[in-house]
């Protein structure tokens, strides 16, 4: 290694041509979600020079299993054996490179359904996750299962969404002008990533990517995603109705269709059940339904220094910054027709006029989302989703683009996540076997 080094050092220019050269690295990653688990198979070419290089994986294959590993809270013993199935997906898969199994890493790091739960039960899973995964033929430490911050997550889907753009280059310094802000909803959490225009007071996290060190924003709100938002709203609206003295045939929801009948689920699993359900007639008010969720919102909560977006969380101003909206975001404008590039009154005016709508018209209008409870719930997640962006964010003439995907690779914080652990380990970034001199002389 060291004659490598000093060959390294006397050869200018040859770094980037000979890591091409180079055999490619593989590694799997598995988000474990709030609603279900994805395994993403990558690989990528290792580098001569990780300090001088920002290694970008690609993903070659990708699979699901429901439900999430959140779900086994109260029998966590089946959590480990959940996964099997993207294990196999990941042998069969990589069976031609079954040579490199014991040098390619498997991470998970569960996400806001696990930040949810109580400290003993997320423990409880992991330690049965770890135990299967150490029966595994990858390379698997017990600190490579985890549960991601929330910071984490967002700022993994920032490197995802910056990589997939170009934007992240060895040669040029990310800054506000050259990088765009990422909007991450999940079912569970919400997070907002970008560099400001000004300087950071508060939740800046510390990033290196190749020779670079830079400091982003960073904010996930907890039980801010799309699924926890409609438990809240409905809560709300049940608390409504009995300070109301309302029967349970009257209670009525203002962001459901007329003719739609409403049964929330306060959970993430069909093995449990809330201890109070009751059915919610859907009234088709826009009006009603925005009153209703700009409530989840305390924007009246204290704010102690500069700027706030909401529940008394500091915020840089957006100003002019750029966004890129993915996930759920992403989803909902998809589902409602709004342009991929555009602006904030767009998705508005879609919530306004899928708001308006009877059951009878929305299932003729809307049949092209074929999952009828995404269906029925659409102006929910529009007037959400605009609830979020514009009153609790602060976005406003900003150019957002709603997005899940870039020249056919998903932008995903996983693939982010896989990008930030290998620019951070040299053993997963360079080279599994020595390179001869010459071979780096022979570019």
């Amino acid at each position: 290694m060291p004659q490598l080094l000093a060959v390294l050092a006397l050869v200018s220019g040859a770094h980037a041509a000979s890591s091409q050269s180079l055999p490619w690295r593989y590694g799997a990653f598995i988000d474990g979600g709030s609603e279900g688990s994805r395994i993403y198979v990558m690989r990528w070419k290792p580098s001569l020079d990780p300090e001088g290089e920002i290694i970008c994986p690609e993903i070659i294959g990708d699979k699901s299993t429901a439900p999430g590993v959140a779900s086994f809270a109260l029998n966590h013993t089946g959590a480990g054996a959940s996964l099997e199935p993207l294990v196999e997906y990941t042998k069969k898969l990589m069976h031609s490179e079954r040579g490199q199994w014991a040098h390619m890493p498997l991470y998970l790091r569960a996400t806001a359904g696990m930040r949810l739960l109580f400290p003993e039960q997320r423990e409880s899973i992991l330690d049965n996750i770890r135990t299967y995964f150490r029966t595994l033929p990858f390379l698997f430490r017990d600190d490579m299962a985890s549960v991601a911050t929330g910071e984490e997550e967002g700022v993994f889907g920032w490197i995802s969404a910056n990589y997939l753009m170009g934007n992240l280059r060895p040669d040029k310094v990310p800054n506000a002008s050259s990088t765009i802000g990422s909007l991450d909803l999940g079912g569970a959490s919400a997070q907002i990533v970008f560099i400001p225009q000004k300087s950071i007071i508060q939740h800046a996290f510390p990033l290196r990517l190749g020779p670079h060190q830079l400091q982003v924003y960073s904010y996930s709100f907890l039980r801010f995603g799309i699924r926890e938002a409609a438990h809240h709203a409905a809560m709300l609206v049940i608390s409504d109705a009995l300070m109301s003295v309302q029967s349970e045939n009257s209670i009525k929801h203002p962001c459901f269709s007329k003719g739609y009948v409403y049964i929330p689920k306060f959970s993430y699993s069909d093995q449990s059940f809330a201890p109070i359900q009751v059915s919610m007639k859907g009234t088709s008010d826009f009006e009603g339904c925005e009153a209703l969720v700009k409530r989840i919102f305390d924007k009246n909560a204290p704010c102690l220094i500069e700027q706030c977006s909401f529940y008394g969380v500091y915020q840089p101003r957006v100003l002019d910054v750029k966004f890129l909206a993915f996930s759920h975001f992403a989803d909902i404008a998809g589902d409602l027709g709004v342009p991929e590039k555009g602006r904030l009154e767009d998705l508005l005016v879609a919530a306004r006029y899928v708001c308006s709508l009877s059951r009878a018209q929305l299932d003729l209008l809307f049949k092209r989302v074929q999952d009828e409870t995404i269906r029925m719930h659409l102006c929910f997640h529009a007037t959400f989703a605009v609830t979020l962006l514009h009153s609790g964010y602060g976005i406003e003439e900003n150019d957002i683009l709603f997005k899940s995907n870039h020249n056919g690779q998903p932008i995903d914080w996983a693939v982010g996540a896989m990008m930030y652990a290998i620019n951070q380990d040299n053993k997963l970034s360079r080279p599994l076997v020595n390179v001869s001199t010459a071979h780096v002389l022979d570019v």
